[in-house]
């Protein structure tokens, strides 16, 4: 274990870095509120629609990712959306592999939808985080909980075994993963409970309306377009949009492209609508 901590605080130094890529939102108030025991931070813009809650999930291979790497990204998507978003720092692996992320994720959600019981909750994530997002709407449909408003997906990892056709046919496009660093880093978050923690492997009887948004030089481009097919058939109000040419988890590298802007106003525009 010692030696794959010494790797992975390595390379989680590296994706932290990644937010200083450019400046937070000034605009934007950021505060700290542990919530039943887990780190969160309150990302409150200056006007913001008190009935609506964005839970923020970030990415990171479950064994990467805290406040520093995210603290600019999400400060401007909560001005965009002039929304409310709680960002959750939840239990890594390998300290903590699976189900530890997605306890925390609900320990915090019973606790918002307890709180706000008339709020309309997103849970939002990217790559990982969207994966996470997908089991804790399995597990709270299970102990039958209310349900998210509506559920957004940025470049999701949601087939954790890595057999998609997108890592062989978009490979040589994908700067950024590698199918290699996926199946380690998803060994140290499944460890032998990879049934339960694949949420590829769910069957789902319900889902919240949802938005999946993905770039099509990714290799996990394909979990985007099964699992979009996969919801489509119970939840009408399932959308998915390809950024051409964009790379995995694209607007936490550059908030100000096109793709960004427009993955942005896209998001905006299907959290408004959200009942």
């Amino acid at each position: 274990m010692d030696g794959i901590l010494e790797k992975v605080n390595v390379d989680r130094a590296a994706f932290d870095s990644l937010g200083q890529i450019y400046p937070a939102d000034g605009s934007v108030e950021i505060s700290a509120e542990p919530i039943e025991g887990v780190s969160c931070y309150w990302f409150v813009p200056g006007h913001f629609d008190k009935n609506k809650i964005v839970i923020y999930l970030h990415g990171g291979m479950f064994v990467l990712g805290s406040l520093n790497g995210y603290k600019a990204m999400i400060s401007h998507f909560a001005s965009a959306f002039s929304t409310r978003i709680l960002f959750v720092e939840y239990a890594l692996a390998p300290e903590k592999p699976f189900p530890h992320a997605v306890n925390d994720i609900l320990k915090v959600y019973r606790a918002l939808i307890h709180r706000y019981p008339d709020a309309q909750i997103t849970v939002m994530g990217d790559s990982a985080g969207g994966g996470i997002a997908a089991t804790l709407i399995k597990m709270g449909t299970e102990e039958k909980l209310q349900m998210p408003s509506g559920a957004v997906f940025i470049s999701p990892w949601l087939y954790l075994r890595g057999g998609t056709e997108s890592y062989k046919t978009r490979g040589k496009l994908d700067p950024i993963l590698t199918k290699d660093k996926l199946m380690e880093y998803g060994s140290y978050y499944a460890s032998d409970r990879w049934n339960e923690a694949d949420p590829g492997q769910f069957t789902f009887n319900s889902f919240p309306p949802l938005l999946i948004l993905v770039g099509t030089n990714e290799i996990l481009h394909d979990d985007s377009t099964l699992f979009y097919k996969k919801i489509k058939r119970m939840q009408p109000d399932t959308y998915m949009k390809e950024y051409e040419n964009q790379v995995h988890g694209w607007p936490l590298i550059d908030i100000h492209s096109e793709a960004s802007k427009d993955a942005l106003t896209s998001i905006k525009k299907f959290i408004a609508n959200t009942r």
